[in-house]
């Protein structure tokens, strides 16, 4: 089963990528501020190309 997750107020997906960018542009989480590090699947890594996420939130966030 696919879940996509997406902003119907542009608005606020706009505020979500300002925020996000500038820790993104460090290497550095957006949601927790730390390394990226390795990524365990293509799933996460391209997760990542999305959220900017690391391994570690993405697996809090999607509960795995």
């Amino acid at each position: 089963m696919t879940s996509k997750f997406f902003l119907k107020d542009k608005s606020i997906q706009s505020l979500c990528n300002i925020i996000g960018t500038g820790n993104i542009n460090k290497g550095e989480c957006p949601t927790c501020a730390g390394p990226i590090g390795e990524f365990k699947d293509d799933l996460s890594s391209k997760e990542y190309q999305i959220s900017g996420m690391c391994q570690t939130c993405q697996d809090k966030m999607f509960c795995e």
